[in-house]
């Protein structure tokens, strides 16, 4: 399928993809295949889940305006983004099982949506220094009509400040270009657009950090990227684990005399023909060989597969494996946890620089499209607030938050925030409130 995406860009925009571009591609479309398979265990998906829960779980973001208060512009922002947050658990798998994930705004209605695309449908053509990307063709939408199907693909091309956004459609099967009035919503796309003084196309890149051991880095790689023999080992021994419970079945010997003129035994395996041959008079009948080493050596070797497998992968133990907890300190666990703790650092640097690229993609359609009062360009910032319980103690962080208070280093709402999971703003609201209602020192104590 990625030829032909690479004939469409040529045949449609009259760009060139690099071979190199093809045979990212070509692995990005393997990753996800292999990431949607469920036919088997899947560890992409395994890992991906668990680290997608340790990244994000109890974690926010917050869009104020540049002076820390809020603005049309920071609170049409923050709406979008808070749309894409709530689902961020199931993009982050996702990134981590495939390798990326597109985040693509368009605009509806004058509301602007999110749409998460996988990375093997978008070509990345050019980067600039800084890393950012310049020029895009995706894949963005697929329609079916009868037994015939339609791409939409929208191409992004950044020149000199001045960035190009062209919408076109083709056929799958015939790969000929069809009009945008083939269906109704296509129809009212503008099928180009310029857009002046940007220096990135609006569209943010989720990309896993797992590193591809290359000196191009554009696409993305799977959490398990180079754990392919590991993962091979681990289904074997699975298997064999399997063969064995299977050949250990309990069942009744009937000798051959007892069967009837055709011959038939029950179909469920209970019971089994056992030719005796006078074994009942010259011996045991029944040899046995079963020793305990036989399952302990198969769960001694899965163990240690899913050790190696966490290793490979870059995690602490507590994934595939037990974590270590017994009797062991709050700092001996924190230990315990650093390698997955920096993974998970890793993940939400990620996320970081995929959100504020959502962010000014969402300001840059915002103020093109007149969506939110003209002027109002980078008058936003995002902030995180990311669960740090992996690597630290609650108690101890709301100790040191309270010194800090106690000592007017920090405002109290920030420490109430804390504690109760608002924003500073509610809870800094909730002070105030408490404070106008509550009734003077000297009433409680009686004095006039």
């Amino acid at each position: 399928m990625f030829r032909k995406f690479l004939q469409w860009i040529q045949a449609l925009f009259g760009k060139i993809p690099s071979d190199r571009v093809g045979r990212d591609l070509l692995e990005a479309e393997e990753h996800r295949r292999r990431f949607e398979d469920t036919s088997n265990i899947n560890f992409d998906s395994i890992f991906g889940d668990s680290l997608a829960k340790k990244a994000t779980s109890d974690s926010d973001i917050e869009i104020t305006g540049t002076n820390g208060n809020e603005s049309r512009r920071s609170d049409f922002i923050a709406r979008v983004l808070a749309t894409t947050w709530a689902r961020i658990r199931e993009t982050t798998t996702s990134a981590l099982g495939k390798g990326g994930m597109f985040l693509v705004p368009s605009i509806i209605n004058g509301e602007i949506f999110v749409n998460e695309i996988s990375q093997d449908r978008g070509a990345i053509n050019e980067l600039n220094g800084n890393g950012d990307i310049i020029s895009l063709t995706l894949t963005a939408e697929v329609r079916e009509r009868g037994s015939n199907a339609y791409k939409r693909l929208v191409d992004y091309t950044l020149d000199n400040g001045t960035l190009t956004i062209r919408t076109k459609a083709v056929g799958e099967d015939s790969g000929s270009p069809v009009s945008l009035d083939i269906f109704p919503d296509w129809a009212t796309i503008t099928p180009e657009i310029t857009i002046s003084g940007v220096d990135r196309v609006p569209v943010a890149f989720l990309k896993c950090p797992k590193s591809n051991r290359k000196d191009d880095s554009r696409y993305g790689v799977p959490i398990t990227y180079g754990a392919e023999d590991l993962v091979r080992q681990l289904r074997d021994c699975m298997a064999q684990i399997e063969a064995e419970f299977t050949l250990k079945r309990p069942f009744v010997g009937a000798d051959e005399t007892l069967l009837g003129k055709e011959n038939k035994l029950p179909s469920s395996g209970l019971f089994k023909i056992i030719q005796a041959q006078g074994a009942l008079r010259d011996g045991p009948f029944w040899e046995v060989f079963d020793p305990d080493i036989r399952d302990s050596s198969y769960y001694n070797r899965w163990m240690q597969l899913c050790y190696q497998m966490e290793k490979s992968v870059g995690t602490s133990r507590g994934i595939l494996t037990e974590p270590i907890t017994a009797a062991a300190t709050a700092t001996e666990i924190k230990a315990a946890n650093y390698d997955t703790f920096c993974m998970v650092a890793d993940i939400r640097k990620a996320l970081e620089k995929c959100f504020e690229d959502l962010a000014y993609a969402v300001d840059v359609l915002a103020e093109r499209f007149g969506l939110t009062p003209a002027g109002a360009r980078g008058d936003y910032s995002v902030t995180y607030n990311w669960d740090m319980s992996l690597l630290e103690s609650s108690q101890e962080t709301f100790t040191q938050l309270s010194e800090l208070e106690s000592r007017g280093l920090i405002q109290g709402a920030r420490l109430a925030a804390w504690v109760t999971g608002d924003t500073i703003a509610e809870a800094q609201a909730e002070i105030d409130l408490i404070r106008a209602t509550s009734p003077p020192v000297d009433a409680l104590l009686g004095e006039a």
